[in-house]
Protein backbone atom coordinates (compact mmCIF):
# COMPACT_ATOMS: atom_id res chain seq x y z
CA UNK A 1 0.00 0.00 0.00
CA UNK A 2 1.35 3.44 -0.97
CA UNK A 3 1.51 5.96 1.88
CA UNK A 4 1.93 9.69 2.25
CA UNK A 5 5.45 11.03 2.71
CA UNK A 6 4.56 12.79 5.95
CA UNK A 7 7.95 14.41 6.46
CA UNK A 8 7.86 15.85 2.96
CA UNK A 9 4.37 17.26 3.56
CA UNK A 10 5.62 18.95 6.73
CA UNK A 11 8.58 20.41 4.85
CA UNK A 12 6.33 21.80 2.12
CA UNK A 13 3.96 23.29 4.72
CA UNK A 14 5.95 25.29 7.30
CA UNK A 15 3.87 25.32 10.45
CA UNK A 16 4.19 29.07 11.02
CA UNK A 17 2.98 29.76 7.45
CA UNK A 18 -0.02 27.44 7.68
CA UNK A 19 -1.09 28.80 11.07
CA UNK A 20 -0.84 32.36 9.71
CA UNK A 21 -3.03 31.39 6.75
CA UNK A 22 -5.75 30.43 9.22
CA UNK A 23 -5.90 34.02 10.43
CA UNK A 24 -3.68 33.77 13.53
CA UNK A 25 -1.30 36.70 13.77
CA UNK A 26 2.09 35.41 14.92
CA UNK A 27 4.75 37.67 16.39
CA UNK A 28 8.35 36.49 16.50
CA UNK A 29 10.35 36.37 19.73
CA UNK A 30 13.78 34.90 19.13
CA UNK A 31 13.38 31.45 17.59
CA UNK A 32 9.73 31.20 18.65
CA UNK A 33 6.52 32.83 17.48
CA UNK A 34 3.44 33.59 19.56
CA UNK A 35 -0.20 34.39 18.87
CA UNK A 36 -3.73 33.93 20.19
CA UNK A 37 -4.87 30.33 20.32
CA UNK A 38 -7.93 29.60 18.13
CA UNK A 39 -8.96 26.61 20.24
CA UNK A 40 -10.12 28.54 23.29
CA UNK A 41 -11.05 32.11 24.24
CA UNK A 42 -7.51 33.39 24.38
CA UNK A 43 -7.27 36.94 25.73
CA UNK A 44 -3.48 36.87 25.85
CA UNK A 45 -1.23 35.20 23.26
CA UNK A 46 -0.89 31.66 24.65
CA UNK A 47 -0.08 29.82 21.42
CA UNK A 48 3.64 29.32 20.86
CA UNK A 49 4.98 28.07 17.54
CA UNK A 50 8.42 26.52 17.21
CA UNK A 51 9.50 26.67 13.53
CA UNK A 52 12.72 24.75 14.18
CA UNK A 53 10.91 21.69 15.53
CA UNK A 54 7.78 22.27 13.35
CA UNK A 55 5.52 22.15 16.38
CA UNK A 56 3.11 24.26 18.43
CA UNK A 57 1.92 24.34 22.03
CA UNK A 58 -0.78 26.38 23.78
CA UNK A 59 -0.01 27.28 27.38
CA UNK A 60 -3.68 28.13 27.89
CA UNK A 61 -5.55 24.99 26.80
CA UNK A 62 -2.74 22.47 26.22
CA UNK A 63 -3.34 21.99 22.49
CA UNK A 64 -0.14 20.79 20.84
CA UNK A 65 1.36 18.91 17.95
CA UNK A 66 2.66 19.50 14.43
CA UNK A 67 1.16 21.16 11.38
CA UNK A 68 -1.01 18.10 10.70
CA UNK A 69 -2.41 18.17 14.23
CA UNK A 70 -3.18 21.89 13.87
CA UNK A 71 -5.13 21.40 10.62
CA UNK A 72 -6.97 18.38 12.07
CA UNK A 73 -8.08 20.32 15.13
CA UNK A 74 -8.89 23.61 13.37
CA UNK A 75 -10.89 22.09 10.51
CA UNK A 76 -12.34 19.14 12.42
CA UNK A 77 -10.72 16.58 10.11
CA UNK A 78 -9.40 13.08 10.47
CA UNK A 79 -5.68 12.35 10.04
CA UNK A 80 -5.95 11.28 6.39
CA UNK A 81 -8.20 14.20 5.45
CA UNK A 82 -5.74 16.64 7.03
CA UNK A 83 -2.91 15.11 5.01
CA UNK A 84 -4.94 15.44 1.83
CA UNK A 85 -5.66 19.10 2.58
CA UNK A 86 -1.99 19.84 3.15
CA UNK A 87 -1.17 17.83 0.04
CA UNK A 88 -3.46 20.11 -2.04
CA UNK A 89 -6.21 17.49 -2.14
CA UNK A 90 -4.06 14.85 -3.86
CA UNK A 91 -3.95 11.21 -2.81
CA UNK A 92 -0.62 9.64 -1.78
CA UNK A 93 -0.44 7.89 -5.16
CA UNK A 94 -0.74 11.10 -7.16
CA UNK A 95 2.24 11.87 -9.30
CA UNK A 96 3.17 15.06 -11.16
CA UNK A 97 1.84 13.88 -14.52
CA UNK A 98 -1.43 12.76 -16.07
CA UNK A 99 -2.25 10.43 -13.18
CA UNK A 100 -2.83 13.43 -10.91
CA UNK A 101 -5.11 15.01 -13.48
CA UNK A 102 -7.13 11.81 -13.72
CA UNK A 103 -7.56 11.66 -9.95
CA UNK A 104 -8.68 15.28 -9.93
CA UNK A 105 -11.67 14.27 -12.02
CA UNK A 106 -12.62 11.57 -9.52
CA UNK A 107 -12.90 13.80 -6.46
CA UNK A 108 -13.12 17.58 -6.05
CA UNK A 109 -9.86 19.21 -5.02
CA UNK A 110 -9.82 21.00 -1.70
CA UNK A 111 -9.57 24.77 -2.21
CA UNK A 112 -6.18 26.23 -1.34
CA UNK A 113 -6.01 28.28 1.83
CA UNK A 114 -5.65 32.03 1.53
CA UNK A 115 -2.14 33.43 1.67
CA UNK A 116 -1.15 35.86 4.40
CA UNK A 117 -1.22 38.70 1.84
CA UNK A 118 -4.74 37.70 0.80
CA UNK A 119 -5.92 37.86 4.40
CA UNK A 120 -4.23 41.24 4.89
CA UNK A 121 -6.13 42.63 1.88
CA UNK A 122 -9.47 41.19 3.00
CA UNK A 123 -8.97 42.33 6.59
CA UNK A 124 -8.06 45.82 5.36
CA UNK A 125 -11.23 45.88 3.26
CA UNK A 126 -13.34 44.80 6.23
CA UNK A 127 -11.81 47.52 8.42
CA UNK A 128 -12.37 50.23 5.78
CA UNK A 129 -15.98 49.17 5.21
CA UNK A 130 -16.65 48.97 8.96
CA UNK A 131 -15.51 52.56 9.47
CA UNK A 132 -17.57 53.76 6.50
CA UNK A 133 -20.76 52.17 7.82
CA UNK A 134 -20.80 54.41 10.89
CA UNK A 135 -20.59 57.44 8.57
CA UNK A 136 -23.43 56.30 6.29
CA UNK A 137 -26.88 57.03 7.83
CA UNK A 138 -28.75 55.32 4.98
CA UNK A 139 -26.93 52.04 5.58
CA UNK A 140 -27.45 52.22 9.34
CA UNK A 141 -31.15 52.93 8.78
CA UNK A 142 -31.40 49.96 6.44
CA UNK A 143 -29.91 47.63 9.05
CA UNK A 144 -32.17 49.05 11.76
CA UNK A 145 -35.16 48.45 9.53
CA UNK A 146 -34.20 44.80 9.27
CA UNK A 147 -33.83 44.45 13.02
CA UNK A 148 -30.02 44.54 13.09
CA UNK A 149 -28.84 46.73 15.95
CA UNK A 150 -25.57 48.29 17.00
CA UNK A 151 -24.42 45.30 19.06
CA UNK A 152 -24.66 42.96 16.05
CA UNK A 153 -23.00 45.53 13.78
CA UNK A 154 -19.98 45.60 16.08
CA UNK A 155 -19.97 41.90 16.85
CA UNK A 156 -20.10 40.89 13.18
CA UNK A 157 -17.86 43.71 11.90
CA UNK A 158 -20.53 44.85 9.43
CA UNK A 159 -19.54 47.49 6.90
CA UNK A 160 -20.52 49.57 3.91
CA UNK A 161 -18.76 50.20 0.59
CA UNK A 162 -18.83 53.78 -0.75
CA UNK A 163 -17.13 52.89 -4.05
CA UNK A 164 -13.75 54.60 -3.69
CA UNK A 165 -12.28 54.46 -0.17
CA UNK A 166 -10.98 50.89 -0.38
CA UNK A 167 -8.98 51.43 -3.59
CA UNK A 168 -7.35 54.51 -2.08
CA UNK A 169 -6.53 52.68 1.13
CA UNK A 170 -4.97 49.70 -0.66
CA UNK A 171 -2.80 52.02 -2.74
CA UNK A 172 -1.61 53.94 0.33
CA UNK A 173 -0.75 50.68 2.09
CA UNK A 174 0.88 49.27 -1.05
CA UNK A 175 -1.37 46.24 -1.00
CA UNK A 176 -1.87 44.46 -4.31
CA UNK A 177 -4.70 45.90 -6.42
CA UNK A 178 -4.22 43.01 -8.84
CA UNK A 179 -4.88 40.46 -6.13
CA UNK A 180 -7.84 42.52 -4.86
CA UNK A 181 -9.31 42.26 -8.37
CA UNK A 182 -8.68 38.51 -8.53
CA UNK A 183 -10.45 37.98 -5.21
CA UNK A 184 -13.47 40.00 -6.35
CA UNK A 185 -13.07 43.23 -4.37
CA UNK A 186 -12.44 45.37 -7.45
CA UNK A 187 -13.64 45.44 -11.05
CA UNK A 188 -11.07 45.38 -13.85
CA UNK A 189 -11.49 49.12 -14.36
CA UNK A 190 -10.65 49.72 -10.69
CA UNK A 191 -14.22 50.23 -9.47
CA UNK A 192 -15.27 48.55 -6.25
CA UNK A 193 -17.59 45.56 -6.64
CA UNK A 194 -19.35 46.06 -3.29
CA UNK A 195 -20.31 49.68 -4.03
CA UNK A 196 -23.60 50.72 -2.38
CA UNK A 197 -23.84 47.51 -0.36
CA UNK A 198 -23.87 46.57 3.30
CA UNK A 199 -20.96 44.18 3.71
CA UNK A 200 -20.99 41.12 5.96
CA UNK A 201 -17.51 39.61 6.46
CA UNK A 202 -16.62 36.13 7.65
CA UNK A 203 -13.97 36.52 10.35
CA UNK A 204 -11.53 33.89 11.54
CA UNK A 205 -9.83 35.22 14.60
CA UNK A 206 -8.94 38.83 13.87
CA UNK A 207 -8.77 38.35 10.12
CA UNK A 208 -11.33 38.37 7.33
CA UNK A 209 -11.47 35.39 4.96
CA UNK A 210 -14.55 36.25 2.88
CA UNK A 211 -17.41 38.73 2.60
CA UNK A 212 -20.77 39.24 0.95
CA UNK A 213 -22.53 42.49 0.07
CA UNK A 214 -26.25 43.30 0.03
CA UNK A 215 -27.66 46.49 -1.62
CA UNK A 216 -29.85 48.88 0.34
CA UNK A 217 -32.80 48.20 -1.96
CA UNK A 218 -34.02 45.32 -4.12
CA UNK A 219 -33.61 47.23 -7.39
CA UNK A 220 -29.98 46.17 -7.70
CA UNK A 221 -29.05 42.81 -9.16
CA UNK A 222 -27.74 40.47 -7.89
CA UNK A 223 -29.27 40.70 -4.43
CA UNK A 224 -26.11 39.28 -2.85
CA UNK A 225 -22.60 39.64 -4.23
CA UNK A 226 -19.77 37.55 -2.81
CA UNK A 227 -16.08 37.32 -3.62
CA UNK A 228 -14.43 35.26 -6.35
CA UNK A 229 -13.34 32.77 -3.71
CA UNK A 230 -14.83 29.50 -2.41
CA UNK A 231 -17.86 30.39 -0.30
CA UNK A 232 -17.25 29.44 3.36
CA UNK A 233 -19.69 28.71 6.13
CA UNK A 234 -20.83 32.03 7.61
CA UNK A 235 -20.34 32.01 11.37
CA UNK A 236 -18.01 29.01 11.60
CA UNK A 237 -16.32 30.20 14.79
CA UNK A 238 -19.70 30.69 16.49
CA UNK A 239 -20.63 27.03 16.14
CA UNK A 240 -17.33 25.14 16.12
CA UNK A 241 -17.26 22.66 18.99
CA UNK A 242 -20.69 23.68 20.36
CA UNK A 243 -23.16 21.15 21.73
CA UNK A 244 -26.24 23.01 20.43
CA UNK A 245 -26.03 24.53 16.96
CA UNK A 246 -28.52 26.47 14.85
CA UNK A 247 -28.14 26.19 11.09
CA UNK A 248 -29.91 28.64 8.83
CA UNK A 249 -29.95 29.61 5.18
CA UNK A 250 -29.31 33.29 4.57
CA UNK A 251 -27.01 36.11 5.62
CA UNK A 252 -29.60 38.23 7.46
CA UNK A 253 -31.09 35.15 9.11
CA UNK A 254 -27.63 34.57 10.53
CA UNK A 255 -27.35 38.18 11.75
CA UNK A 256 -30.75 37.88 13.44
CA UNK A 257 -29.57 34.76 15.26
CA UNK A 258 -26.37 36.48 16.38
CA UNK A 259 -28.53 39.24 17.85
CA UNK A 260 -30.32 36.58 19.89
CA UNK A 261 -26.98 35.15 21.11
CA UNK A 262 -27.47 31.86 19.27
CA UNK A 263 -24.66 29.50 18.28
CA UNK A 264 -25.67 29.97 14.68
CA UNK A 265 -24.19 29.62 11.21
CA UNK A 266 -25.51 30.14 7.69
CA UNK A 267 -24.95 27.84 4.72
CA UNK A 268 -25.65 30.83 2.44
CA UNK A 269 -27.98 28.80 0.28
CA UNK A 270 -29.43 25.32 0.40
CA UNK A 271 -26.80 23.40 -1.52
CA UNK A 272 -24.14 21.87 0.67
CA UNK A 273 -21.77 18.93 0.32
CA UNK A 274 -21.76 16.36 3.08
CA UNK A 275 -18.08 16.97 3.89
CA UNK A 276 -18.84 20.62 4.66
CA UNK A 277 -20.92 19.47 7.63
CA UNK A 278 -17.94 17.97 9.46
CA UNK A 279 -18.05 20.87 11.92
CA UNK A 280 -21.29 19.39 13.31
CA UNK A 281 -19.68 16.14 14.43
CA UNK A 282 -19.61 17.18 18.12
CA UNK A 283 -23.03 18.81 18.18
CA UNK A 284 -25.62 16.85 20.15
CA UNK A 285 -28.52 18.93 18.88
CA UNK A 286 -28.80 20.66 15.50
CA UNK A 287 -31.71 23.04 14.94
CA UNK A 288 -32.55 23.72 11.30
CA UNK A 289 -34.15 27.12 10.60
CA UNK A 290 -34.68 27.43 6.86
CA UNK A 291 -36.87 29.60 4.66
CA UNK A 292 -40.58 28.91 4.77
CA UNK A 293 -40.79 27.85 1.11
CA UNK A 294 -40.43 24.74 -1.03
CA UNK A 295 -36.66 25.05 -1.47
CA UNK A 296 -36.20 25.55 2.25
CA UNK A 297 -38.27 22.46 3.02
CA UNK A 298 -36.26 20.44 0.48
CA UNK A 299 -33.05 21.51 2.22
CA UNK A 300 -34.45 20.46 5.60
CA UNK A 301 -35.28 17.00 4.25
CA UNK A 302 -31.82 16.64 2.75
CA UNK A 303 -29.94 17.79 5.87
CA UNK A 304 -32.10 15.68 8.17
CA UNK A 305 -31.22 12.66 6.08
CA UNK A 306 -27.53 13.44 6.53
CA UNK A 307 -27.52 14.39 10.21
CA UNK A 308 -30.10 11.96 11.59
CA UNK A 309 -31.67 11.98 15.06
CA UNK A 310 -29.74 15.01 16.31
CA UNK A 311 -31.84 17.27 14.09
CA UNK A 312 -34.78 19.31 15.29
CA UNK A 313 -36.67 21.35 12.70
CA UNK A 314 -37.96 24.78 13.68
CA UNK A 315 -41.07 25.45 11.59
CA UNK A 316 -41.69 29.16 11.12
CA UNK A 317 -45.27 30.51 11.50
CA UNK A 318 -47.44 30.84 8.36
CA UNK A 319 -46.75 34.05 6.49
CA UNK A 320 -43.24 34.41 7.95
CA UNK A 321 -40.68 34.06 5.15
CA UNK A 322 -37.48 33.47 7.12
CA UNK A 323 -35.75 34.02 10.45
CA UNK A 324 -34.96 37.67 9.71
CA UNK A 325 -38.61 38.22 8.78
CA UNK A 326 -39.59 36.79 12.17
CA UNK A 327 -37.01 38.97 13.89
CA UNK A 328 -38.64 42.13 12.59
CA UNK A 329 -41.96 41.33 14.33
CA UNK A 330 -42.56 42.90 17.77
CA UNK A 331 -42.82 39.49 19.44
CA UNK A 332 -40.44 37.74 17.04
CA UNK A 333 -37.78 36.81 19.59
CA UNK A 334 -40.25 35.38 22.10
CA UNK A 335 -42.02 33.47 19.32
CA UNK A 336 -38.76 31.99 18.13
CA UNK A 337 -37.70 30.65 21.52
CA UNK A 338 -41.14 29.15 22.00
CA UNK A 339 -40.68 27.39 18.64
CA UNK A 340 -37.28 26.14 19.84
CA UNK A 341 -38.87 24.76 23.00
CA UNK A 342 -41.54 22.99 20.95
CA UNK A 343 -39.01 21.58 18.48
CA UNK A 344 -36.77 20.29 21.25
CA UNK A 345 -39.63 18.40 22.88
CA UNK A 346 -40.52 16.59 19.67
CA UNK A 347 -39.13 13.28 18.51
CA UNK A 348 -37.53 13.18 15.05
CA UNK A 349 -40.00 12.28 12.33
CA UNK A 350 -39.30 8.86 10.90
CA UNK A 351 -40.57 9.73 7.44
CA UNK A 352 -38.30 12.78 7.28
CA UNK A 353 -35.20 10.98 8.49
CA UNK A 354 -35.50 8.34 5.79
CA UNK A 355 -36.67 10.58 2.98
CA UNK A 356 -33.09 10.97 1.73
CA UNK A 357 -30.81 7.94 1.32
CA UNK A 358 -27.79 7.83 3.59
CA UNK A 359 -24.64 9.12 1.93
Amino acid sequence: MSLYDIDQIKQRNPIEEIISRYGIVLLRSGTRMAGRCPFHKDQNPSLVVYPETRSFYCFGCGASGDVIDFVRRFDGLGFRAALERLNDGASPDSGPGDDRLAKRDQAPKQPRTLSLDDRMILTAASAVYSELLWRTPAALAYLEGRGIGEAVIRRCHLGYCDGHSLSQYLQRRRLSLRRAREMGLLWRDGGERMTGRVVVPEMRGDQCVWMVGRPLDDAHDPKYRGLSLPKPLLGYERVRGRQRVFVTEGTFDYLTGVGWSLSICALQGIKVQAQRLAFLERARRVFLVFDNDERGREAVVFLTGLLGDRVRVIELPPGVKDLNDLGQLPDGRATFFELVRMAESQQPKEEVRHAVPAR
